[in-house]
């Protein structure tokens, strides 16, 4: 119960908030605590500006990616290949869930981004993703 009203606040100021392209651009990495190898995440994308997420993976982990909305898609980018080859996954043709334990060690970037017909729109959408490492 708590943590959906927590949401609601950072949603509500998420999306009456004045944000440049700049601050919406912005690369975090996903930090995991000992215990539990899982994260929600909540941010807002607007128009064609992206949210990029890091994270660390060793060789073997599982890495999951879910995000349940039908605006807002995710692609995943190796570390081991350049951004102009393509995403390892791309979430607008491959669907809202990712999942792979054949990773190598290294940085993988989590790009979360606004489907063509939002952003054109300019759109604001507020998103949930579930990061998990196994």
């Amino acid at each position: 119960m708590k943590f959906k009203l927590c949401i609601s606040i950072i949603s509500s100021a998420l999306l009456f908030s004045p944000l440049t392209a700049k601050e919406l651009s912005i690369t975090k990495q996903i930090e995991f605590s000992k215990p539990t190898k899982e994260k929600t995440v909540v941010g807002l994308v607007k128009g064609f500006d992206s949210k990029r997420y890091e994270v660390k993976v060793n060789a073997h982990q599982s890495l999951t990616v879910d995000l349940d909305s039908d605006t807002v898609c995710f692609n995943i980018y190796s570390p081991y290949k350049k951004r102009e080859d393509g995403a390892l996954f791309r979430g607008k043709s491959q669907g809202k869930h990712f999942k792979s334990s054949e990773l190598k060690d290294g940085v993988y970037i989590i790009r979360v981004y606004l489907r063509t017909k939002e952003a054109e729109e300019d759109t604001k959408r507020i998103f949930e993703m579930q990061v998990g490492l196994q």
